[in-house]
């Protein structure tokens, strides 16, 4: 339970209003005696007073407040992002105030949180290229991470895609995969990924098909995309699919046609999340360095810096489905 102003002034047997000008750093302008002063702070301390954030922003001083908007609650590398958001939030003694968006569309009433509270600043979880609601947001320092649009105010921290595909391309290329498909939800990122893996396959000489299912939930996609494949015949031998919720939904559908992973079909995903590792077969995927991500991304707000692209260097991890 927070501990009031109140609580400490009948701890100490002294007025309200003293605590209040010692605690707002106004004590010695008025005459206070410094043993009166250096014992509010210490019971302040010691009783766990923490100011309001409201207070603080009435007074034009930083909360330590961040707001976090996150597209996909039901997106597992959304929930890894949190998580490391919420410990760097630990490591710089700040707080989080947490909103979310319904079927990854923002609207009016998901921002109320944002708009109720006295925050420094807000870090965005997700790709989107027409991020109009951002505007009432200007006033603060904005990173996202993901991809924004080109005229967005903020700092937007991704891996590099172009280095990813490449990665990804090579390593079946020298697994003997020639024939490749891109798998993917109907998603923004998901189709900014493939205009990448596409020009980067073409450089490699190999013509790169999009297998794009009309789903949005990532893991259907997956295994609706590979399903459809299979049905038709598909001469492919390797999906690459946008995440790796997609490639686990397309294992699903493989397994179902008892299709031989990797042996008749390699699979990659992106992202390397925790059930990548646990999956059966485990995922070959890129690994993205989610640590440094959101260490950019709060160094980003608690500046502000000038809008500006950090792209970070992912790392292929190759497991069992290539």
């Amino acid at each position: 339970m927070a501990v009031s102003q109140k609580q400490i002034a009948e701890k100490l047997g002294v007025s309200i209003a003293l605590v209040s000008r010692v605690l707002s750093g106004r004590a010695r302008e008025i005459g206070i005696a410094p043993d009166t002063i250096d014992r509010v702070l210490k019971a302040a301390g010691e009783m766990g007073y923490v100011p309001s954030a409201a207070a603080l922003s009435l007074k034009g001083k930083a909360t330590r407040t961040i707001g976090v908007a996150v597209y996909d609650f039901n997106d597992p590398f959304f929930g890894t992002l949190i998580q490391q958001i919420q410990a760097k939030a630990h490591e710089f003694n700040y707080s989080l105030i947490l909103a979310g968006f319904l079927n990854r569309i923002p609207d009016e009433q998901d921002l109320q949180a944002l708009y109720k509270h006295a925050i420094d600043g807000l870090i965005v979880i997700g790709t989107e290229s027409d991020a109009r609601w951002l505007e009432s947001f200007h006033h603060m320092p904005i990173a996202r991470i993901g991809h924004g649009g080109e005229c967005e105010q903020s700092v937007r921290i991704s891996t590099d895609e172009e280095s990813a595909a490449r990665l990804l391309i090579n390593h079946l290329v020298e697994t003997g995969r020639k024939n490749p498909v891109y798998t993917c939800a109907n998603l923004p990122a998901h189709r900014l990924r493939s205009e990448v893996f596409v020009e980067v396959a073409a450089d490699c000489g190999i013509a790169l098909a999009v297998e794009q299912s009309s789903e949005r939930n990532a893991f259907a996609a997956g295994e609706d995309a590979a399903r459809q494949m299979i049905q038709a015949g598909t001469t492919a031998d390797a999906f690459i699919c946008a995440t790796d919720q997609v490639a686990m939904g397309a294992l699903h559908a493989l397994v179902d046609a008892e299709i031989d992973v990797p042996g008749q079909m390699a699979v990659t995903g992106f992202d390397d999340i925790p059930a990548a590792k646990q999956f059966i077969p485990s995922l070959t995927t890129i690994h993205q360095p989610l640590a440094t991500m959101v260490q950019q991304a709060f160094e980003a707000v608690m500046g502000p810096p000038p809008p500006q692209i950090l792209l970070v260097q992912g790392e292929l991890v190759a497991r069992k489905t290539t």
